[in-house]
């Protein structure tokens, strides 16, 4: 019972943690089925068992590289998927679509994919837009001649009209979520 909850918070940590390397203590206690599937559900690449070879190597503990694969390709069946493509473009993952290159569900997961980083983008630039009044409200405020307040005011006035296209635009890009 002791070794399964160890077990267990030990993949949980491996789950969240996301780094490649593991321990001396996580090599010895691997699931390497369960670690497959772990990293293909996180869209990580089945490189990544190389990794762990290496690591797990340096005290003798050879991964299970049929079990790691066989996990990894059930996985990456499920994190293949539109909706999951649509949250790696949305936090702003451009090359996860490599690792569902071949995949069954590759078409309708880079799709959404591209779907989420439009949405990504317009959000950047409306952070950028937002950046951009701030200095030049600073920069209104300390002006002194008239001309150079209606410079910036005009500034002001284009890109909150920006501000607006931008507002529908991304109106129109969230329809297209999954």
């Amino acid at each position: 019972m002791k070794s399964r909850l160890y077990s267990a918070g030990l993949l949980a940590l491996l789950m969240l943690g996301g780094c490649a390397s593991m321990s001396e203590s996580e090599c010895q206690v691997a699931d390497w089925g369960r670690v497959g599937l772990n990293d293909g559900s996180r869209g990580e690449p089945e490189s990544r068992l190389a990794n762990y070879s290496e690591d797990c190597g340096k005290i003798g503990i050879t991964p299970n590289p049929q079990a790691y694969r066989q996990g990894w390709d059930n996985g990456i069946k499920r994190f293949c998927t539109a909706a999951h493509g649509w949250q790696a473009g949305l936090a702003g993952h451009s090359g996860k679509d490599q690792v569902c290159m071949g995949q069954a569900g590759f078409a309708s997961f880079s799709h959404y994919l591209y779907a989420g980083l439009q949405v990504y983008r317009t959000h950047e630039k409306m952070q950028e837009n937002t950046q951009t009044i701030k200095r030049l409200q600073a920069k209104l405020e300390a002006a002194v001649k008239d001309e150079e307040k209606r410079q910036i005011r005009h500034q002001l006035q284009d890109i909150d009209h920006e501000q607006y296209r931008l507002r529908s635009l991304l109106s129109q890009q969230s329809m297209m979520a999954p």
